[in-house]
């Protein structure tokens, strides 16, 4: 079924003619602020990532300046990008952007009331009223300081209670924050143990979860959509709706027994209002659910996030935490409470605290502002109406005001002297007229709370304080801690009317190919867009984890319309690739793979094809040395000219991406081209500069969409169009190569690979199989994969290495024990080293290059554990799951080089190790990719100490999630000659 067809083209041509008209037309009082051209209807969706906004926005902001224009879905949005702009709209021009643009799902939660998302005269009077009658229940008086003590102190004593043992806090945290809001609103706090309120709590924690979902992310891009399909954003909304009836129930009981003479609280404060104005339609009972609604959500998650993040970062650094415990000693000490007359005498500890909310970012895209009339700001138009992004994150980020701002550090907020410092900087809780309304309470909340804590205790993490992870969960609300991980969910059936018809035809036509037995179950594919909410793009192995939990280790999904079984787990897939092997020999190739190698070449052929093909290239490539001492000798000369060139930086720091690219990828240039590359040639320097850009692309939304949209994101632009343009570029500079070889070919002397196959074309015309097009797409296959997987693998173990100086230090001893200093490592030297092995083995399984592997396709009809699976079904024989299966390799998310030694510090194998894949379609350049690694890492490490640019502890190892591949981080690195 084709998405696209021509005539569907040119009336979409049309309809964005008038659409891009009608835009237009508002700006004709002024420029409007630039950005990205909008597609109708679905906006900019392909520019931003609805997983992470503010890496989309940071890029966009290089191209367009501190103010430009996207649009979320159809809703035109101007961001702001940077404090200076920030400032000159929401503090020079605080009227003008004073108002509310609510996101689509905040506009379903609120309706528009309380003070959250009113606008005008309502939002006026609603604050005005709120902040007034907050004061008069003791907000920022001495009376809720002692409220907030009282709370810590049951607080304190529900953890003593815990006796030492590991827990996860987030509940009594948001119930002790929870507590001091509602005593406000609601009059009273509640007991720990109150059933009601710990189900509205647990409802609260759970909805963190649904907030990080896909779902919950895309309902800001498309709610009318969104709101037919089920799923978690549907959870979260109906929990948001038992938090209001919650609510008013307590607003009916109030009412009931209300006196006017004597106000318990907010509520009553509120009746009170709308009884001395009855004709005012500002104050209803309505507004006042959302407005106490409004409070309770906000005065209860933010400060109980902040806490919960706080103390987590504060396991990662003991010696943080160590001297806010001498601070809390020398002023409170142990006989009293911490009090806010404390803070002035606690430098130390305040700027922890305004580093926790500068570093965790906790809403960093900030609530929406509009502005209230037709505005100019920098010389740019912006109509009324307009929704506006001020952003918080590149404030609170900018390395300018804070230096090194990736890093933890209190130091941003201390003088030289170790007196507080103020930062203008510092706006975690937005500027201008729509500032924080509880910004008072939740200082001192967030201060009383922490040091409450710690007066008492120290902390003490579950894992060694080098692996708490403070990286945070991007939710569509803000950022939450790694307290948990976010899953996808099972789907149902949509109630799109307009499908219903086309859904029973499809879902008749997949039923059709299972009537020969049962096919692997799985969740319920939509027509067309198959499982896309039940699989994160971004993430595909977390979502499959997720999904074999529920199915088992054989189940179905759908990559658009496209059926695909998913083998999750070891015994599974060795069952299929090893026992039987010629039934899972076929290729099924991704739309992105298919798109670049066109079914050509060893990668994505199949059959008789597929097989020539392969027997051919391995035979010419051990002619040509590969597995011989021959390919060794060429690898140690390269190593040589690497170890050189590093030589040459001087100890400065560099990424080495591209040396080591170019390292490795003159060892198959020397097998398939006949000879290596000058590190300064031009042209083959422009080469891996292609090389390093299409890693960058790899993880951008369009290329990781590509395999579930094909047809429609062929005729968009975007990164993926970059990335196969930049194949068509290097395939162009290997057919000109496999031009000039057959001009000079000679039949009775082949030079390399090329040579080889121009002879076998020659020997066998009449053989479809034996093409310059099958060369050429061949010749393609060998120099990405020859390239890419080991000059990524060595780049990934440098970067480990200086993390783990220990590490680094066994290998430096094994080297001079085993090799010296006089003659470079060999093959032969590594059964010698078994720790080197280890290491190296460790780095492969580590960092899981292919977590997928390269996609396999079932070559007939078969069985597969009592399972039907039809012929040319594609097959995803997850190799995550096994490189980190946790009996195989205790503890697999930890970098241990003891999961491949023995007990007498001898090498370990272990049949799990399958960074090559496994059966008939192992990659074929196994045994050269093992040699480079083991050869190139100990010439390295022969030479040089690693030396990082940042502390050992801040090196950060986890990956960047590509379609198909985990790359590490970009990172420089010096180099120390040993």
């Amino acid at each position: 079924m084709e998405f696209l067809g021509w005539p569907t083209i040119l009336l979409l041509a049309c309809i964005s003619c008038l659409l891009i008209a009608a835009w237009r037309s508002t700006s004709q009082r002024g420029k409007e602020p630039p950005g990205p051209t909008p597609i109708p209807i679905i906006g900019n969706i392909f520019q931003l990532n609805p997983m992470d906004l503010m890496e989309s926005f940071k890029e966009l902001s290089k191209k367009y300046g501190p103010i430009f224009t996207v649009h979320v879905g159809p809703k035109k949005v101007v961001v702001l990008y940077g404090y200076d702009v920030v400032k000159e709209a929401l503090i020079d021009n605080g009227e003008a952007f004073s108002g509310r643009g609510v996101l689509p799902l905040l506009e379903k939660v609120f309706k528009g009331l309380g003070i959250l998302t009113s606008n005008g005269e309502t939002w006026r009077q609603i604050r005005r009223f709120t902040l007034t009658t907050l004061r008069d229940f003791g907000m920022g008086k001495k009376g809720i300081e002692k409220r907030i003590q009282e709370e810590a102190r049951f607080l304190v004593e529900r953890i003593r209670n815990t006796h030492e043992k590991p827990f996860d806090p987030t509940v009594f945290l948001m119930h002790a924050v929870s507590n001091i809001i509602c005593s406000i609103v609601f009059g009273d706090r509640f007991h720990y143990e109150d059933k009601k309120f710990l189900d509205l709590i647990e409802m609260l924690k759970e909805n963190e979860k649904y907030q990080s979902r896909i779902q919950t992310q895309l309902y800001n891009f498309f709610p009318t959509i969104l709101d037919y399909l089920p799923g978690p954003h549907k959870t979260l909304l109906k929990r948001i709706e038992k938090i209001d009836d919650f609510i008013s129930e307590i607003i009916k009981a109030h009412q009931e027994s209300f006196d006017p003479s004597c106000p318990r609280d907010f509520i009553d404060a509120f009746i009170n209002k709308m009884q001395q104005e009855k004709g005012n339609s500002i104050f209803t009972v309505e507004s006042l659910a959302r407005s106490t609604l409004d409070l309770f959500l906000a005065g209860t998650g933010t400060t109980s996030t902040t806490l919960r993040y706080g103390l987590l970062i504060l396991q990662k650094y003991p010696e943080i935490e160590e001297r806010i415990h001498k601070e809390i000693d020398r002023v409170v000490g142990r006989d009293r409470s911490p009090c806010m007359a404390d803070r002035s005498q606690m430098p130390y500890t305040d700027a922890v605290i305004h580093e926790i909310q500068r570093f965790i970012d906790f809403l960093p895209v900030n609530l929406p502002h509009a502005v209230t009339k037709d505005t100019k700001l920098r010389d740019y138009f912006i109509p009324k109406d307009t929704m506006i992004f001020p952003l918080l994150s590149p404030i609170l980020q900018d390395s300018k005001e804070f230096p090194n701002p990736e890093k933890f550090n209190p130091e941003h907020f201390l003088n030289a002297n170790g007196a507080f410092r103020k930062s203008d900087y510092f706006l975690p809780f937005s500027a201008g007229k729509r500032i924080c309304a509880g910004e008072g309470l939740a200082r001192m909340e967030i201060f009383l709370f922490l040091t409450y804590i710690l007066q008492n205790f120290t902390l003490k993490p579950a894992v060694d304080h080098k692996d708490v992870d403070i990286s945070p969960i991007v939710t569509s609300a803000g950022k939450i801690p790694q307290y948990y991980k976010p899953t996808m969910e099972f789907l149902g059936w949509p109630t799109i009317l307009l499908l219903a018809c086309i859904s029973c035809l499809l879902i008749a036509a997949w039923r059709s190919s299972s009537q020969r037995g049962k096919e692997p179950p799985g969740p319920t594919p939509i027509p067309i867009i198959g499982n896309v909410f039940q699989l994160n793009p971004w993430n595909l192995m977390e979502s499959f984890k997720e999904l074999s939990k529920k199915y088992g280790p054989i189940f179905t999904i759908h990559l658009g319309p496209k059926k695909v079984v998913v083998l999750y787990g070891y015994d599974v897939v060795k069952e299929a690739l090893i026992d039987n092997g010629d039934a899972f020999s076929g290729r099924g190739a991704l739309p992105l793979i298919q798109k670049v190698l066109k079914g050509l070449g060893i990668v994505t052929s199949n059959g008789e094809t597929w097989r020539q093909l392969r027997r051919f290239a391995l035979t010419t490539l051990r002619d040509f040395g590969m597995g011989k001492k021959g390919i060794e000798e060429r690898i140690q000369e390269e190593a040589h000219f690497l170890v050189e060139r590093i030589r040459n930086t001087h100890e400065k720091p560099f990424n080495p991406g591209k040396f080591l690219t170019h390292a490795v990828s003159n060892i198959i240039c020397s097998i398939v081209f006949g000879d290596r590359f000058d590190y300064e040639d031009k042209k083959f320097l422009n080469l891996i500069e292609l090389l390093d850009e299409n890693s960058k692309y790899q993880n951008k939304i369009q290329t990781q969409l590509y395999n579930f949209f094909p047809t429609i994101l062929d005729s968009l632009p975007g990164p993926h169009q970059k990335l196969i343009k930049n194949i068509d570029n290097i395939d162009d500079f290997i057919t000109e190569i496999v031009k000039a070889h057959q001009e000079s070919f000679d039949p009775s002397c082949p030079r390399d690979f090329i040579d080889a196959f121009i002879n076998k074309m020659q020997q066998e015309k009449g053989n479809s199989i034996f093409t310059v097009e099958s060369l050429t797409r061949t010749t393609l296959d060998l120099f990405l994969a020859g390239t890419g997987t080991t000059s990524t693998t060595l780049r990934y173990g440098l970067l480990t290495l200086q993390k783990y100086p220990e590490i680094e230090e066994r290998i430096h001893k094994e080297i001079d024990r085993v090799v010296g200093r006089d003659r470079s490592p060999c093959m032969a030297d590594r059964s010698q080293m078994p720790y080197t092995d280890a290491v190296v083995h460790e780095i492969q399984r580590f960092i899981d290059f292919l977590p997928l592997s390269v996609p396999r396709a079932a070559t007939k009809d078969t069985k597969l554990r009592d399972y039907f699976i039809p012929k040319d079904t594609m097959i995803f024989p997850l190799l995550s799951p096994i490189l980190h299966d946790s009996k195989e390799f205790p503890n697999p998310e930890k970098f241990n080089p003891e999961h491949f030694l023995n007990a007498n510090g001898t090498f370990r194998k272990s049949d799990y190790f399958l960074p090559f894949s496994t059966g008939k379609r192992i990659c074929a350049g196994e045994g050269l990719a093992r040699m480079e690694i083991f050869l190139f890492l100990t010439s390295i490490l022969q030479n040089f100490t690693l030396k990082p640019v940042v502390e050992r502890k801040d090196v950060d190892i986890s990956p960047i999630i590509t379609s198909l591949t985990n790359i590490p981080r970009p990172y420089e690195i010096s180099f120390i000659p040993r």
